[in-house]
């Protein structure tokens, strides 16, 4: 099994006990006595000639802890401040030691629109999305087949809600052309490996002709490596470890 396999199984193990304490029934009735706003992330990220997601990371399985300091407030301020576009706020609890907390207090704070970084299974996920505040989610190409993927693009559609749909290679990248509203990101760390190569950033997008944002996702470390992608015509970045880490230069 691999890394992913196992987080992907956790969270579903994880959404039973979930669904118990907090049904989707309540959610649904939240959500209807709230008047919450369309997504604004991909409008936010559209259009410019560099535009970074800032990931707020306590830990990863490929890094270990990464900030022994971790406050999500003092960052978001932080990436705020340094022009980013929007915020990715990891919510997955045993393998980032993530928290829906995180992303419901940064929230607060910042005028940022903010992706769910989690691992979408269920539909329960992206109601519960919606109502802690997050603007967008992510749907992992491979570890959802492609009748979940639309359903899942169909509810985020409904509830409003911005999607960037992660790939890792050509195959999943076609699979996922024809939602002509999604995000594409591209995640150049191989999660069977965690080998990071920017290269299939580019590679991708050399073949894909579509009109779509596209994002290149992890490995980016310095204003060097957003240059050498600008040149290959990708202009949105999702940057973590080294933004977390402060070594981004």
């Amino acid at each position: 099994m691999t890394i992913l396999e196992e987080i992907v199984e956790n969270t579903k193990v994880k959404l039973v006990q979930k669904k118990i304490d907090f049904p989707i029934e309540n959610i649904l009735e939240q959500l209807k006595n709230l008047d919450l706003p369309k997504g604004n992330f991909k409008n936010n990220i559209a259009g410019k000639d560099q535009a970074i997601i800032a990931e707020i990371k306590k830990a990863s399985p490929s890094a270990g802890l990464i900030d022994n300091s971790f406050d999500p407030i003092k960052k978001a301020k932080e990436y705020e401040s340094f022009g980013a576009s929007a915020l990715s706020i990891l919510t997955e609890e045993d393998y980032f030691q993530g928290s829906i907390k995180f992303l419901k207090d940064v929230k607060k704070i910042t005028n940022l629109p903010i992706l769910r970084k989690d691992f979408m299974v269920d539909e329960y996920q992206i109601y519960e999305a919606k109502l802690i505040g997050a603007d967008c989610i992510l749907l992992i190409a491979s570890v959802l087949d492609d009748e979940q993927i639309n359903n899942f693009v169909n509810l985020a559609e409904k509830l409003e809600l911005d999607y960037l749909i992660e790939v890792h290679d050509m195959d999943e990248l076609k699979r996922v052309q024809k939602y002509k509203d999604a995000i594409i990101g591209v995640n150049n760390r191989n999660l069977k490996t965690f080998e990071v190569d920017l290269n299939n950033s580019i590679s991708l997008r050399s073949q894909f002709k579509e009109s779509n944002i596209f994002v290149a996702e992890s490995g980016i470390k310095n204003q060097s490596d957003i240059n050498l992608l600008k040149e290959n015509n990708i202009h949105v970045f999702l940057i973590g470890e080294s933004l977390m880490r402060g070594d981004f230069a």
